[in-house]
């Protein structure tokens, strides 16, 4: 089996080797995964979790097993702005993007005077600005509150709905919690038919800010008991609503549709 990382910072992953076929998710700049078949131009690769779909082969670059787990274990860093340029690519020559989008993970070989050298998964090395980056350790993870993850998905408050979307380029409702989760270091299924087994069962009144609330195919991070944020195609994009009758920006549907809550932290 064939291994290789993203090189593009945003590639979609489509349910067919087509253009536009279903999007089912997309992934970022120095991903590793497995290369399996090839058709048309795209191939079908599978992600560390073992999420799958096909890709335009054009966007990856072709790596040995050894240094794909290697990179895989080691501890990351992880992109903390939307979008983080690169300071040194040169626009003519260098095959890295222009910048790099949130939560996109970077492995820091050093650091001076601010500048973070990353190491690519061949070998390869890149830099970006220290204060745009954000360490991710266990003992860090094991810090994080339900509170932090809220105030870190209401930086992209009115960030477009995308099917598939996993960026603030846009966002599904599962793409919105992965990610958030990701750039602390926790992992989520990608998928809400998945997320939804993940974590512990919380009844409803005893929901608490940080908590996923779930329903007909559709997730949020709860905001206290009866609030959420959450990206949906009905309010155009990543926003707050109230389950609550009468409160501003409630949702009768979700309210109804309320199917079930867990928790990560």
């Amino acid at each position: 089996m064939e291994y290789a990382y993203v090189i593009t910072n945003l590639l979609d992953l489509w349910k067919e080797p087509r253009f536009n076929s279903e999007r089912l998710s997309q992934l970022l700049f120095g991903e590793v995964v497995k290369v399996g078949s090839a058709r048309s131009g795209y191939v079908r690769i599978t992600q560390a979790d073992g999420y799958a779909g096909w890709v335009d082969r054009r966007f990856l670059k072709s790596i040995s097993k050894t240094a794909a787990l290697e990179y895989q274990r080691s501890r990351h860093h992880v992109v903390a702005r939307e979008k983080a340029r690169l300071p040194d690519r040169s626009p003519d020559t260098s095959p890295t993007p222009h910048f790099l989008y949130y939560g996109t993970h970077v492995r820091v070989r050093t650091c001076r005077k601010g500048v973070a050298t990353c190491r690519l998964p061949d070998g390869g090395a890149l830099k970006l600005r220290r204060n745009q980056l954000r360490p991710i350790k266990k003992i860090s993870v094991d810090k994080v509150s339900g509170p932090d993850l809220v105030r870190e998905a209401r930086r992209f408050l009115g960030a477009p709905y995308l099917w598939g979307g996993i960026s603030p380029a846009g966002f599904d409702c599962s793409g919105l919690v992965r990610t958030i989760l990701g750039s602390f270091g926790i992992h989520v299924p990608r998928d809400t038919k998945d997320q939804i087994k993940a974590g512990t069962p919380v009844l409803r009144d005893a929901v608490r800010t940080g908590d996923l609330i779930f329903f007909k195919r559709h997730v949020g991070l709860a905001i206290g008991r009866n609030r959420i944020i959450h990206s949906s195609v009905g309010g155009s994009g990543v926003r707050i609503n109230s389950l609550v009758p009468g409160m501003e920006d409630y949702r009768a549907d979700l309210d109804q549709d309320y199917a079930a809550a867990r928790r990560i932290l």
